[in-house]
């Protein structure tokens, strides 16, 4: 009988359990980066057993060669007798089992790259991501998986993951965790050292924080605020789908982004989150974010999308539902949580979500649901010139559920939302977790539950490469979409004496890097006055109106100096060869989203029924 595909796990179904595939990990060579692990397979059935590495990450959708750190493979029977074996391909190994014995692998994984889907571990801790390290046997991903932690070689106290502990109680040096298949297994990161950890509850579920990092932390503060947008998430969905949750935040210089998983989520911020009004605010989002994804794309996902094929890319065309709906709500969510207030909220929207696809030349040649078929091979392999390529599903996915939501307010007078068409579909889920869903489900259960149609504009928007009907949109709850030339406000220098009146901010159209005194183009935008005046990607900007540049700051004064009146006189170099031109710069755009002065009562309603859960 065929094995049901599942990714829910509670603790409790992991104690006393037995597994044929377990993974004994130790660290007796951490201060080389290194993590020893020996894989026990059991009751084999024939000759032949292939083994393979995942090229992929759940969540994170560009084939990777995360075995390439994998070294010193040894294979033998039970009684340490070598097998043979081979490289089919560059993840995957068959083993000759003439006697079909059990088989015990072991190797070293060389773990030295910190970040969210990557695993770290030196002589303070360790950090796994077991899909990048843990193989799996053909044909075997649906039965109990067990994890044994080593901590012989070390002097670590904690050990934090949503792994499930197969035994209530467990002392000494070796730690038993478990999965009820090999997906949950590699979907439920590991830290182990003597991190700090807090704790609370809702609704009857556990949720831990585990800070990975040397920063101070008011860890009171973090998990009252953690708290806070869990309980208004819960609010939102109705229930929890898990008994226990952990929030992985790693802290430290250049570290950033997050990565969903069935009962956790990693998040990277630096520590100026700790320190920075609006840093903060961006981490609160970012953690809303990724605890959003625990329902929308772990759950209500797109029907490729699970069970996975770990071999290849999982193409879909609706990352728009699994990454753009949820970059809509982390910052709605942040909202109604209190992270914002309305106005900081409408401006988020305004800067970071429609003034940022403004500056996104390639909004206008790819659609939405190609950006996203597309991901495996654009958005996490960015060229210098991606932005006049490739609008990101997560920024235009975001404004297109945005829209919808507005729209669907509108069109049933104020009684449904984009949200209770995700309800809906949770309730679906959970009445059959198999397979995900199709867009034309989407589409239905959208229309169904909100009793309106939103067909036309669904595939338009989708589907099209035109501008988005912002202004049109936005006018139905009252509120005012502009784009403008940015406004120079007059200063003073006390109450009655204006100082001198100052030049409105300038656009260039590149983004520049400083690289040992020189000045070093990065990207140019399409249509820029950068391009246009024939600046290229990686040259070497040298002056400005006959003034040396070797700055950032020292290029951004010599434009703004020269403003928009006249044309900048430029010398640069491409591949050793000076050359010079002029530069028409312009008016930098200034984008703001906000109550019409003009809002009616209706209008009024429906724009608090919008912000309002």
């Amino acid at each position: 009988m065929q094995t049901q595909f599942t990714i829910e796990q509670t603790d409790a179904q992991l104690i006393d359990t037995k597994a044929d595939i377990t993974y004994d990990i130790s660290f007796e060579r951490a201060t080389r980066h290194c993590i020893s692990i020996r894989m026990s397979i059991r009751n084999n059935i024939g000759q032949q057993v292939i083994i393979k590495s995942p090229v992929w990450i759940p969540g994170s959708y560009k084939v990777r060669d995360m075995n390439a750190h994998q070294h010193a493979i040894i294979i033998t029977d039970a009684q340490g007798t070598p097998l043979m074996w081979k490289w089919l391909e560059k993840h995957v190994i068959e083993i000759e089992n003439p006697t079909q014995s059990d088989i015990l692998i072991t190797y070293d994984y060389y773990a030295n790259d910190r970040g969210v889907r990557t695993s770290h571990v030196n002589r303070n801790h360790a950090f796994i991501m077991p899909v990048a390290c843990l193989m799996y046997v053909e044909g075997r991903l649906d039965e109990i998986h067990h994890v044994i932690i080593n901590k012989e070689h070390v002097n670590w106290e904690i050990i934090t993951t949503a792994l499930s502990p197969i035994k209530k109680e467990q002392h000494g040096n070796k730690i038993a965790f478990g999965a009820l298949n090999y997906h949950i297994l590699i979907d439920s990161p590991i830290e182990i050292g003597n991190h700090r950890i807090t704790t609370f509850d809702v609704a009857g579920s556990i949720h831990e924080i585990a800070i990975i990092g040397q920063e101070t932390v008011d860890m009171e503060w973090i998990s009252g605020e953690i708290q806070r947008a869990v309980e208004i998430q819960y609010e939102f969905w109705g229930d929890l789908p898990y008994d226990r949750y952990i929030f992985f935040l790693m802290i430290g210089e250049g570290l950033r982004g997050g990565l969903e998983h069935l009962r956790c989520n990693v998040s990277a911020v630096e520590p100026t989150a700790f320190l920075d009004k609006t840093s903060a605010q961006g981490m609160m989002a970012l953690l809303v974010h990724e605890f959003f994804h625990t329902w929308n794309v772990k759950r209500i996902r797109p029907i490729e999308l699970g069970p996975f094929n770990y071999e290849q890319e999982n193409y879909t065309r609706m990352l728009w539902l699994a990454e753009g709906w949820t970059s809509y709500y982390d910052d709605l969510l942040s909202y109604r949580s209190g992270f914002y207030s309305r106005d900081e909220y409408l401006s988020v929207l305004a800067q970071s979500h429609l003034g940022k696809l403004a500056r996104v030349p390639g909004r206008l040649s790819m659609s939405l649901k190609d950006s996203s078929f597309l991901a495996w091979t654009k958005l996490y392999s960015m060229s210098p010139d991606q932005q006049n390529q490739f609008p990101s599903y997560y920024t235009k996915g975001g404004i297109v559920a945005l829209l919808l939501d507005i729209l669907i307010i509108y069109k049933s007078g104020g009684k449904h939302k984009l949200e209770h068409a995700l309800q809906a579909m949770w309730n679906h889920y959970k009445a059959d977790g198999q397979k995900g869903f199709t867009e034309q489900e989407i589409i239905s259960i959208i229309e169904q539950t909100c009793n309106v149609s939103i067909q036309k504009e669904f595939d338009e928007w989708h589907n099209g490469t035109d501008e988005l009907p912002y202004q049109t949109i936005f006018t139905l709850i009252g509120l005012d979409w502009k784009e403008q030339p940015m406004h120079v406000p007059q200063d003073w220098y006390g109450d009655y004496r204006p100082f001198h009146p100052r030049k409105a901010q300038i656009f260039f159209g590149c983004s520049v890097s400083e690289d040992h005194g020189k000045i070093i183009v990065r990207e140019v935008e399409k249509e820029s006055p950068a391009d246009k005046a024939g600046i290229g990607i990686d040259d070497e900007l040298i002056a400005v109106n006959g003034k040396r540049i070797n700055t950032r700051s020292m290029l951004i004064n010599a434009l703004q100096s020269n403003g928009t009146e006249g044309k900048a006189h430029i010398i640069a170099q491409c591949d050793g060869r000076i050359y010079e031109t002029h530069v028409q710069l312009i008016a930098a755009t200034s984008y703001s989203l906000k109550v019409s002065e003009a809002i009616s009562h209706e209008q009024e309603q429906l724009l608090e029924y919008w912000l309002q859960g």
